[in-house]
Protein backbone atom coordinates (compact mmCIF):
# COMPACT_ATOMS: atom_id res chain seq x y z
CA UNK A 1 0.00 0.00 0.00
CA UNK A 2 1.23 3.21 -1.19
CA UNK A 3 2.06 6.04 1.44
CA UNK A 4 -0.61 8.53 0.74
CA UNK A 5 -2.97 5.71 0.45
CA UNK A 6 -1.81 4.85 4.04
CA UNK A 7 -1.75 8.06 5.07
CA UNK A 8 -5.97 8.89 3.76
CA UNK A 9 -6.83 5.02 5.55
CA UNK A 10 -5.03 6.55 8.73
CA UNK A 11 -6.82 9.92 9.08
CA UNK A 12 -10.49 8.58 7.55
CA UNK A 13 -10.70 5.60 10.19
CA UNK A 14 -9.15 8.19 12.94
CA UNK A 15 -11.76 10.79 12.43
CA UNK A 16 -14.22 7.71 12.31
CA UNK A 17 -13.03 6.66 15.42
CA UNK A 18 -12.66 9.87 16.96
CA UNK A 19 -16.81 10.82 16.24
CA UNK A 20 -17.52 7.12 17.48
CA UNK A 21 -15.68 8.00 20.56
CA UNK A 22 -17.24 10.68 21.55
CA UNK A 23 -20.84 9.86 20.74
CA UNK A 24 -20.29 6.78 23.14
CA UNK A 25 -18.59 9.49 25.56
CA UNK A 26 -22.16 11.41 25.71
CA UNK A 27 -24.07 8.32 26.81
CA UNK A 28 -23.44 8.50 30.72
CA UNK A 29 -24.53 5.27 32.53
CA UNK A 30 -23.27 6.55 35.58
CA UNK A 31 -21.75 9.61 36.74
CA UNK A 32 -19.36 10.21 39.69
CA UNK A 33 -20.44 13.60 41.73
CA UNK A 34 -16.86 15.32 41.42
CA UNK A 35 -16.42 14.27 37.80
CA UNK A 36 -15.72 10.84 36.17
CA UNK A 37 -18.13 8.48 34.58
CA UNK A 38 -19.05 4.94 33.00
CA UNK A 39 -20.02 5.02 29.45
CA UNK A 40 -20.76 2.35 26.76
CA UNK A 41 -17.18 1.51 25.73
CA UNK A 42 -16.47 4.89 24.57
CA UNK A 43 -12.45 4.24 24.94
CA UNK A 44 -13.10 1.53 22.51
CA UNK A 45 -12.71 3.00 19.04
CA UNK A 46 -9.71 4.59 20.34
CA UNK A 47 -8.04 1.28 21.67
CA UNK A 48 -9.27 -0.25 18.36
CA UNK A 49 -7.26 2.54 16.13
CA UNK A 50 -4.18 2.48 18.09
CA UNK A 51 -3.89 -1.10 17.10
CA UNK A 52 -4.60 -0.90 14.04
CA UNK A 53 -2.66 2.03 13.13
CA UNK A 54 0.22 1.93 15.90
CA UNK A 55 1.15 3.85 18.88
CA UNK A 56 2.32 7.05 17.54
CA UNK A 57 -1.31 7.30 15.50
CA UNK A 58 -2.80 5.76 18.80
CA UNK A 59 -1.24 8.57 21.12
CA UNK A 60 -2.48 11.53 18.66
CA UNK A 61 -5.86 10.15 18.46
CA UNK A 62 -6.44 9.53 22.12
CA UNK A 63 -5.08 13.21 22.60
CA UNK A 64 -7.57 14.21 20.24
CA UNK A 65 -9.84 12.45 22.24
CA UNK A 66 -8.85 14.20 25.19
CA UNK A 67 -9.49 17.64 23.85
CA UNK A 68 -13.09 16.83 23.13
CA UNK A 69 -13.62 15.53 26.73
CA UNK A 70 -13.01 19.15 27.55
CA UNK A 71 -16.82 19.74 26.43
CA UNK A 72 -18.56 19.70 29.14
CA UNK A 73 -16.05 18.34 31.53
CA UNK A 74 -15.27 19.01 34.91
CA UNK A 75 -12.72 21.83 35.16
CA UNK A 76 -10.93 23.20 38.15
CA UNK A 77 -7.58 24.61 37.05
CA UNK A 78 -5.58 24.43 34.48
CA UNK A 79 -3.17 21.72 35.79
CA UNK A 80 -6.36 19.59 36.86
CA UNK A 81 -7.12 19.68 33.18
CA UNK A 82 -3.72 18.60 31.93
CA UNK A 83 -4.10 15.84 34.54
CA UNK A 84 -7.36 14.40 34.27
CA UNK A 85 -7.83 15.27 30.97
CA UNK A 86 -5.32 15.93 28.51
CA UNK A 87 -2.53 13.33 29.79
CA UNK A 88 -5.46 11.09 31.67
CA UNK A 89 -6.91 10.41 27.98
CA UNK A 90 -3.84 10.63 26.18
CA UNK A 91 -2.77 7.55 28.24
CA UNK A 92 -5.01 5.28 25.65
CA UNK A 93 -2.69 5.57 23.21
CA UNK A 94 -0.68 3.34 25.34
CA UNK A 95 -2.98 0.60 23.70
CA UNK A 96 -1.07 0.62 20.43
CA UNK A 97 1.69 -1.40 21.51
CA UNK A 98 -0.34 -3.87 21.69
CA UNK A 99 -0.55 -4.03 17.59
CA UNK A 100 1.27 -5.95 15.66
CA UNK A 101 4.41 -4.50 13.78
CA UNK A 102 4.21 -1.71 11.51
CA UNK A 103 5.77 -3.66 8.01
CA UNK A 104 2.89 -6.32 8.51
CA UNK A 105 -0.26 -4.10 9.70
CA UNK A 106 0.24 -1.98 6.58
CA UNK A 107 0.37 -4.76 4.37
CA UNK A 108 -3.65 -5.39 5.73
CA UNK A 109 -5.53 -2.97 4.32
CA UNK A 110 -9.05 -3.55 6.50
CA UNK A 111 -8.59 -1.56 9.92
CA UNK A 112 -9.95 -3.98 11.52
CA UNK A 113 -8.27 -6.74 10.25
CA UNK A 114 -5.38 -5.38 11.64
CA UNK A 115 -6.64 -5.52 14.67
CA UNK A 116 -7.83 -8.77 14.92
CA UNK A 117 -4.66 -9.76 13.73
CA UNK A 118 -3.03 -8.77 17.17
CA UNK A 119 -3.05 -11.17 20.23
CA UNK A 120 -6.16 -11.03 22.30
CA UNK A 121 -4.60 -11.59 25.34
CA UNK A 122 -1.23 -8.59 24.92
CA UNK A 123 -4.47 -6.30 23.65
CA UNK A 124 -6.49 -6.79 27.18
CA UNK A 125 -2.76 -6.01 29.30
CA UNK A 126 -1.90 -3.00 26.93
CA UNK A 127 -5.62 -1.95 27.66
CA UNK A 128 -5.49 -2.33 31.09
CA UNK A 129 -2.26 -0.74 31.19
CA UNK A 130 -3.57 2.51 29.18
CA UNK A 131 -6.40 2.71 31.98
CA UNK A 132 -4.14 2.38 34.76
CA UNK A 133 -1.59 4.98 33.30
CA UNK A 134 -5.27 7.14 33.30
CA UNK A 135 -6.08 6.33 36.49
CA UNK A 136 -2.62 7.89 37.71
CA UNK A 137 -3.04 10.85 36.52
CA UNK A 138 -7.14 10.97 37.99
CA UNK A 139 -5.24 9.95 41.30
CA UNK A 140 -2.91 12.61 40.98
CA UNK A 141 -5.33 15.63 40.57
CA UNK A 142 -7.44 14.16 42.68
CA UNK A 143 -4.40 14.59 45.71
CA UNK A 144 -3.54 17.89 44.39
CA UNK A 145 -7.34 19.85 43.55
CA UNK A 146 -9.87 17.37 45.49
CA UNK A 147 -8.01 16.35 48.98
CA UNK A 148 -10.58 19.02 51.02
CA UNK A 149 -13.11 16.04 50.13
CA UNK A 150 -11.62 13.27 51.55
CA UNK A 151 -12.64 14.00 55.25
CA UNK A 152 -16.24 15.00 54.53
CA UNK A 153 -16.14 11.48 52.17
CA UNK A 154 -14.90 10.12 55.63
CA UNK A 155 -11.35 9.09 54.48
CA UNK A 156 -8.02 10.17 56.41
CA UNK A 157 -5.53 10.20 53.96
CA UNK A 158 -6.01 12.39 50.15
CA UNK A 159 -4.34 8.94 48.39
CA UNK A 160 -6.17 6.28 49.36
CA UNK A 161 -9.83 8.97 48.92
CA UNK A 162 -8.16 9.73 45.30
CA UNK A 163 -7.50 6.22 45.06
CA UNK A 164 -11.24 4.61 45.60
CA UNK A 165 -13.21 7.57 44.10
CA UNK A 166 -11.31 7.48 40.35
CA UNK A 167 -11.09 3.44 40.74
CA UNK A 168 -14.42 3.48 41.54
CA UNK A 169 -15.82 4.68 38.05
CA UNK A 170 -12.62 3.63 35.93
CA UNK A 171 -12.93 0.00 37.19
CA UNK A 172 -16.13 -0.12 35.70
CA UNK A 173 -15.36 1.42 32.71
CA UNK A 174 -12.49 0.02 32.09
CA UNK A 175 -14.72 -3.78 32.13
CA UNK A 176 -17.64 -2.33 29.93
CA UNK A 177 -14.47 -1.51 27.58
CA UNK A 178 -12.65 -5.08 27.86
CA UNK A 179 -16.14 -7.17 27.24
CA UNK A 180 -16.82 -5.39 24.26
CA UNK A 181 -13.35 -5.29 23.21
CA UNK A 182 -13.10 -9.28 23.43
CA UNK A 183 -16.29 -9.22 21.78
CA UNK A 184 -15.50 -7.09 18.68
CA UNK A 185 -12.09 -9.54 18.62
CA UNK A 186 -14.40 -12.69 18.53
CA UNK A 187 -16.70 -11.42 15.85
CA UNK A 188 -14.30 -10.50 13.47
CA UNK A 189 -13.17 -13.05 11.54
CA UNK A 190 -9.40 -14.14 12.09
CA UNK A 191 -6.91 -15.56 9.39
CA UNK A 192 -7.93 -19.12 7.83
CA UNK A 193 -5.57 -21.63 8.36
CA UNK A 194 -4.61 -23.55 5.58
Amino acid sequence: MSSNKEKILTITCGGVCLALAFVLSRIVLFEMPMGGSVTPASCLPIVVFGMAFGPVWGFAAAFIFSLLQLIGGWLVTPFQVLLDYTLGYTMLGIAGFAGIKAAERQAISNPLKRFRSANLVKAVIFTVLAYAARWFCSVLSGVIFYAEYAAEAGYDNAWIYSMVYNGGFLIFDLTICLVALVVLYLVIPGKKKA
